[in-house]
């Protein structure tokens, strides 16, 4: 039961310790819940929360007597009235907030404020509300003061939530420079090796400007642009735009989100692909999971004559389930499926597989990331030059390390893997990419 329940029934009455109004008629059994409640809590040294329970445990059955006196001992050495109101008013905003009722939870936490000892943890929450809404300045404030906490781990998440502040708000730019080495480059636009493919260096560069009026609620929208600058193969130089125009609901558990997207890539210095996307997603927890589902469809038009045949419509979508038993530590494992109807009959597929990802933080700032997957692929039609139905398969494994070296600045180093194995075995093939990268990042309003 969770604590910040108990306190919705109490906020009219006149103090923790003030009379108890008992309800029309007693019922015992109603009434064991909170002994259970008031005995763990009384017992792991939270005498607020202890208070609260016995108080609604004499309200469903006044003649409680393990009740009365429990609430005669706590109360003799109870906190001051305004320190009591206090208390309850954090309770009372910690359920708000988890039924997704900001304003009133944001008026709870400003109550809280008033008590000395509740600052640090009203503020933290006055912060995580602030960043939720895009004012990302004046949840920077609210971080800080949290940070200054004696509790280790609020201190510590504090500080976590302060670095992110500074780089985000309503109107974000990033930037972002790297460099990259691929050993093999000459790949169709499938993942499809192609004879004479060689390895070579990359450089990269990354723009984005990202706008929220509203935070994580309401209208969201981005434009980028990119460049890939190779060191020997200047046919494969890609250069890009696009942008994305969406909406996103965050409610009190579920959060659901829709976009549209277009993209425009140059291959070579040549027009190479337009694309567009459109998107749904969903996030809801379930249980001790997290689950999350998305959806896509994706036109995509390639410009080059060698590539044509690719053109068509692109179906993906991907169904999560997230797991953190630490609060440093998060583990999700899933399945996604695609499928590509190609002008060219012989090169469209339907492909699934599993994944799974580790997400760990050993410490504020730095942050790691591994993933494995295997994805089936079946082409859907007999290929008349190969003289064979195509069916591979490909096994993904990356790594990715970020750490945050200063208030607007990380480094991103990654490494990634991919085997492909094919009925058509000089189709198969082994990848290797790793990369290192510089990125800046700021929240300008």
């Amino acid at each position: 039961m969770s604590p910040g329940l108990l306190v919705a029934a109490l906020l009219a009455e006149s103090g923790l310790c003030g009379p108890v109004t008992p309800e029309a008629s007693s019922d015992p059994a109603a009434a064991a819940p909170y002994v259970e409640v008031a005995e763990a809590e009384q017992a792991a040294g939270d005498s607020e929360t202890a208070l609260i329970a016995w108080r609604e445990v004499l309200r469903r059955d006044p003649s409680h007597a393990r009740a009365r006196a429990a609430l005669e001992s706590l109360c003799q050495d109870a906190e001051s009235p305004e320190e009591a109101a206090a208390a309850a008013a954090l309770l009372s905003g910690l359920s708000l907030f988890e039924r997704g009722e900001d304003e009133a939870a944001a008026t709870a936490f400003h109550e809280a404020l008033e008590a000395p000892e509740l600052v640090d943890t009203a503020s933290f929450f006055l912060g995580v509300l602030a960043l939720r809404e895009g004012r990302a300045s004046e949840a920077g404030r609210f971080f800080d003061a949290a940070a200054a906490s004696s509790d280790a781990a609020l201190a510590r998440r504090a500080g976590e939530l302060r670095l992110q502040a500074a780089r985000e708000g309503r109107v974000t730019l990033s930037v972002r420079l790297g460099s990259e080495y691929d050993s093999n480059v000459d790949l169709a636009p499938d993942g499809t090796y192609r004879q004479g493919g060689s390895a070579d260096g990359v450089g990269t560069g990354l723009a984005e400007l990202r706008l929220r009026p509203w935070g994580e609620r309401g209208l969201q929208a981005r434009v980028f642009g990119q460049y890939r600058g190779h060191l020997r193969i200047h046919d494969f130089d890609l250069a890009g735009a696009g942008g994305t125009l969406g909406w996103a609901h965050v409610g009190s558990a579920l959060r659901l989100s829709a976009d549209y997207g277009f993209d425009f890539l140059a291959l070579g210095g040549a027009p190479y692909l337009s694309a567009h996307r459109l998107q749904v997603a969903a996030r809801a927890p379930v249980g001790p999971v997290v689950l999350e589902a998305s959806a896509a469809v994706r036109r995509e038009d390639f410009r080059d004559d060698l590539y044509a045949g690719y053109s068509g419509w692109r179906s993906v979508a991907r169904l999560d389930a997230e797991w953190s038993p630490a609060e440093s530590l998060t583990l999700a494992a899933g399945w996604s499926g695609g499928l590509l109807k190609a002008y060219d009959l012989a090169l469209g597929y339907l492909e699934h597989g599993p994944r799974a990802e580790l997400r760990l933080r050993p410490r504020p700032g730095l942050r790691v990331v591994g993933e494995v997957g295997y994805t089936l692929r079946g082409y859907q039609a007999f290929d008349n030059p190969l003289g064979a139905r195509r069916e591979d398969g490909y096994f993904d494994a990356g790594a990715a390390v970020e750490w945050d070296v200063a208030a607007n600045w990380s480094l991103q180093a990654s490494v990634g893997w991919r085997g492909a194995s094919s009925n058509i075995p000089e189709l198969s093939y082994g990848r290797f990419t790793g990369g290192l990268g510089l990125v800046w990042s700021r929240g300008l309003f």
